[in-house]
């Protein structure tokens, strides 16, 4: 199996609540791989969702010895300095659907985000998390659940998106891989207006 299937399966177990599957994939493309960031970011999120605090803090420190500014690290090594905040992110965190990356043609896109927000704004979120589209004057907004900008998506897609949603059409949106400086999320099609009922999405 090569590393993408992996990650690809390895991001859809994290989305499904899996974790022990999730960290299984991980360490299995970290073997490929030992300085591969966004596996072990997604390796010490599954041990930290497992409760495997220790192996969480080791594998957060572990990105920073790749990449010392990493924001993702950073940020989750704080958190772990106290059980209250670890706990309080346990509450608030919400399920996301195992279905979240399945693609259906037509129907779904992975978008690359533009106009980032801050690597700082990036790291308040992880993949599988699910975010929120906003629409302004000629752009999508991509909003986390805690309402922090992080960026739109490009034009021509938002336009297109813009007259859709105006017209009745339903999206979720989902982020699929986050680093320091790129953001990439998957759209899907939740409901399609009897106005576009022949018109796909993408």
């Amino acid at each position: 199996m090569n590393l993408t299937a992996w990650e690809n399966q390895a991001i859809s177990a994290a989305t499904a609540g899996a974790w022990e599957k999730a960290i299984d994939l991980n360490q299995k493309i970290l073997q490929v791989n030992a300085k591969n960031v966004s596996a072990l970011n997604r390796l010490a999120r599954a041990f930290l969702e497992n409760c495997q605090i220790d192996k969480a803090r080791q594998t957060y420190q572990r990105v920073l010895k790749v990449d010392q500014y990493n924001p993702i690290a950073s940020k989750n090594l704080k958190r772990l300095t106290g059980k209250k905040q670890l706990s309080s992110r346990s509450k608030t965190k919400k399920p996301v659907l195992a279905t979240a990356f399945l693609e259906e043609p037509r129907k779904t896109k992975l978008i690359r985000v533009v106009r980032l927000t801050s690597a700082q704004g990036l790291a308040e979120v992880e993949s599988g998390d699910e975010v929120k589209l906003i629409l302004k004057k000629r752009f999508v907004g991509v909003v986390s659940q805690q309402d922090i900008h992080l960026g739109c998506l490009p034009e021509d897609i938002s336009q297109r998106l813009i007259v859709f949603i105006n017209g009745g059409n339903h999206y979720r949106a989902f982020v699929k891989t986050v680093e320091r400086n790129s953001l990439e999320v998957m759209v899907k099609e939740t409901r399609r207006s009897k106005k576009f009922k022949n018109q796909p999405s993408f």
